[in-house]
C-alpha cells in the first residue's frame, strides 16, 4: 500500500511539473509581448522628443531632418528648432565645400537678414571670413609665419617689423624697396620668366612699409585702395605691388599681357593675387591687379586650384586648427 501511495505522489509531482512547464511557455510569450509593447511605447515617447522628430515637425523632409539631427550639436539643433520655421538653406549648407559646423547659426542668421538673395556659397564665404558683422577685430596671429593674416579684422601693432628683410636689386624696383628674402627670390624668378614669356619687364612699385610709413600712405591715397595703419599686409614684408616698365600705371597694368600672365602664373612662385576682381565683396577690398602676396608654393597652388581667396583659405584650413 505504501508503495502505491509513493507511486501516486511521484506521478502527481511529475505531472504537475510537466504541466507547469507547458504553462510557462505561453506565459513567457505573453510577458515578452507586453515588454515589447512597453519598449516600443517608450521608444515612441523618446523619438517624439528627439532632435530628428522636432526638426521634422518644422517641415523638413524626414531624410533631411535625420541628417541635420546627426550633424548638429544639441545646442545647434535647439537653436534651429527655436526658429520655428523651415529654413531653406539649413540642409543645403551641409553640402557646401567650405562649410564650418561652428558657423552654422551664423549662416542662418546672415541668410535671415539677406535681402539680395546671394548664393549659399557666398553666405558661407562671407561668414567664414567674418564679413557678417559678428567678428571683432583681433591681433594678427604672427605665429602663422608666412601664412599670417592681416586684413580689416586682423591687425599688427605699431612695433611689429619682420626680421628677415632683404633689398631688391635696382633692376626690380623704381626706388629702394625691401621685402622678406623669400619674397625677393620669388619675385626675381617670376620677373625672369615673365620676361621670357611676354618680353615685358616687371617692377616692384611698393613692398615693405612700416606702421609709420602706412600712416603717410593712408593719408595721401584713395581710402578704397589703402588699408588703415596696422591692417596693411605691406607691414608683414610679404606683400608687393607690381607693375611693369611697359605699363607703369596700375590699372593699365592689370589689362596688359604681362599683367594677365602674372595673374595666371604667380602661384608657381608662391605668390597670389591678393584681391581678385570678382571676389572683392568677400574681402572688403576693391580689385587690385598689382597687389601680390607671398604664401609659399604649396598654399598658392591650392588657392589657385580651388579658386578661393586667402581669407577663405585661412578660415577653413588654418583658423580651425585653434
Amino acid at each position: 500500500m505504501q508503495g502505491t501511495l509513493q507511486s501516486i505522489k511521484h506521478f502527481i509531482k511529475e505531472w504537475t511539473a510537466r504541466d507547469n512547464r507547458w504553462l510557462a511557455v505561453p506565459c513567457t510569450i505573453a510577458a515578452l509581448f507586453v515588454l515589447l509593447v512597453l519598449v516600443k511605447s517608450c521608444q515612441g515617447i523618446v523619438y517624439l522628443h528627439s532632435n530628428e522628430c522636432r526638426i521634422y515637425k518644422l517641415g523638413y523632409p524626414i531624410e533631411q531632418a535625420r541628417v541635420l539631427a546627426a550633424t548638429l550639436s544639441d545646442e545647434q539643433a535647439d537653436s534651429l528648432i527655436a526658429r520655428q520655421e523651415h529654413d531653406t538653406i539649413a540642409y543645403p549648407l551641409l553640402s557646401e565645400r567650405y562649410f564650418i559646423l561652428d558657423n552654422f547659426d551664423r549662416y542662418l542668421a546672415f541668410h535671415k537678414t539677406d535681402t539680395t538673395g546671394i548664393a549659399i556659397s557666398d553666405i558661407v564665404a562671407l561668414v567664414n571670413v567674418g564679413r557678417d558683422g559678428k567678428t571683432i577685430a583681433a591681433p594678427c596671429d604672427t605665429s602663422k609665419g608666412l601664412l599670417m593674416l592681416v586684413n580689416g579684422r586682423h591687425y599688427l601693432d605699431e612695433t611689429y617689423k619682420p626680421s628677415d628683410l632683404a633689398t631688391f636689386n635696382k633692376t626690380c624696383c623704381y626706388e629702394d624697396q625691401k621685402a622678406l628674402s623669400v619674397v625677393v627670390d620669388a619675385f626675381v624668378a617670376l620677373q625672369q620668366e615673365c620676361k621670357k614669356q611676354t618680353g615685358a619687364h616687371l617692377m616692384v612699385n611698393s613692398a615693405y612699409r612700416s606702421y609709420a610709413d602706412q600712416i603717410g600712405t593712408y593719408k595721401r591715397n584713395d581710402k578704397r585702395y589703402v588699408a588703415t595703419p596696422g591692417h596693411s599686409e605691406h607691414q608683414t614684408g610679404l606683400a608687393i605691388d607690381v607693375t611693369s616698365l611697359q605699363h607703369p600705371l596700375k590699372w593699365e597694368f592689370g589689362k596688359s599681357k604681362e599683367g594677365v600672365w602674372m595673374r595666371e602664373n604667380c602661384h608657381r612662385y608662391g605668390l597670389i593675387l591678393r584681391y581678385p576682381e570678382k571676389q572683392s565683396h568677400i574681402m572688403g577690398y576693391s580689385y587690385e591687379p598689382w597687389h601680390m602676396r607671398y604664401v609659399g608654393v604649396e598654399t598658392a597652388k591650392r588657392i589657385h586650384d580651388e579658386g578661393i581667396t586667402f581669407d577663405e583659405y585661412y578660415a577653413f584650413y588654418l583658423e580651425r586648427e585653434k
